[in-house]
């Protein structure tokens, strides 16, 4: 266990799960603040609005975040890890097509909250996986795990847009045709395994380990 200057390591493990608990009032603040004018005035859609991936994502950043509190200072079980490699992974996606994709078309509601969600938490989640690695690398053979939720969440969405005719972002529209739909989505679950295989080994890089 290497020596962290400035500080013992429970110090260093109280600044890390605090930091992790404010992270995850922040988060569910803004999806809160996001949700708001909705709630406001009537027009909330419930699965309408927690049918985004943003939104999705950012729970899974909150709860992932929460239980690597719970373990902080001790060893956590391999699941954990792939959860906070999944979180990392979804809204480093999130955070790069909505700011390429979509920020410009976009008019926010509450700005400050669609900010957190998307670029915010992303950056705290990264953050939180470079600075506090798992001790072991996960193994590159185990990405598939990342790709389980979103194939979920799209088949999901897919089917709502045959259905209901809901979609939460234009470039899933059925009326663009499914070619298109299917390059765009094979474009984001090629980035999501790149990712996946990079953080897979980022921790090997780890910067502090309490």
């Amino acid at each position: 266990m290497r020596k962290i200057p400035g500080g013992s390591v429970g110090e260093m493990n109280t600044v890390v799960k605090v930091g992790r608990i404010a992270a995850i009032a922040l988060i569910l603040a803004a999806i809160v603040g996001d949700a708001w004018p909705g709630v406001a005035d009537g027009t909330l859609r419930f699965f309408n609005f927690f049918g985004y991936f943003t939104i999705q994502s950012n729970l899974i950043a909150a709860a992932a975040l929460g239980i690597a509190a719970f373990y902080t200072g001790r060893e956590r079980p391999s699941w954990v890890e792939y959860l906070r490699a999944c979180a990392a992974v979804y809204l480093v996606i999130v955070t790069v097509v909505y700011w390429t994709l979509l920020a410009p078309s976009s008019d926010p509601e509450v700005p400050w909250a669609n900010y957190i969600v998307h670029l915010v938490s992303c950056l705290i989640v990264l953050a939180d996986w470079l600075l506090v690695g798992p001790r072991r690398a996960l193994p590159a053979k185990g990405f598939w795990v990342v790709l389980l939720y979103p194939v979920v969440w799209l088949a999901v969405v897919l089917a709502r847009g045959a259905t209901d005719g809901w979609v939460p972002y234009g470039f899933l529209e059925p009326d663009n045709g499914y070619a298109s739909v299917a390059v765009v989505v094979g474009g984001i679950v090629v980035v999501g395994s790149v990712l996946a295989l990079l953080l897979f080994k980022a921790t090997r890089w780890r910067l502090v380990t309490p």
